[in-house]
């Protein structure tokens, strides 16, 4: 079973790199000079993620939802499952971070035409991590209006 402390710990964490993500998208946004539609949907999808996480941070410092992380049973295990689900969100952010850098790397001939055929060769990676992110932001969500409820 998963402690209130880590969970809190967990989200504080995934948080961050969700924004540190966001960061990443927008300085690839604004330095490539074709950025594609996946990349703006991407970091559609990254900010609504962050909001979620920033939701969820807010909830969990409640003190009524505090005494409910301590269950055991079926919510002591909704709290494990998500727990586990938070360490996964925060590997795959770093790895769709660490792609979008090696993407975004600048160099001094022909920066914007390479950059995009970075972007067009790691277009499939990408696409997964923001369908992964999806799946992350929708169960958090409703992990969260389970807990409201």
């Amino acid at each position: 079973m998963s402690d209130p402390l880590s969970i809190m710990a967990g989200v504080v964490g995934l948080l961050g790199a969700a924004v540190a993500t966001g960061t990443a998208l927008k300085d690839f946004h604004d330095g490539a000079a074709m950025a594609d539609a996946k990349v703006k949907g991407l970091m559609t999808d990254v900010e609504s993620f962050t909001q979620v996480l920033k939701l969820m941070k807010d909830t969990l410092g409640r003190e009524q939802i505090q005494s409910s992380l301590q269950a055991t049973g079926h919510i002591g295990s909704h709290w494990t499952n998500l727990s586990t689900s938070i360490g996964d969100a925060q590997n795959t952010l770093t790895s769709l971070q660490e792609t979008l850098e090696k993407v975004n790397k600048s160099v001094s001939v022909l920066d914007g035409p390479r950059k995009y055929l970075r972007l067009k060769s790691a277009s499939e990676e990408i696409g997964l991590y923001q369908l992964q992110i999806r799946s992350y932001r929708d169960a958090m969500q409703l992990s969260m209006q389970t807990v409201i409820l």
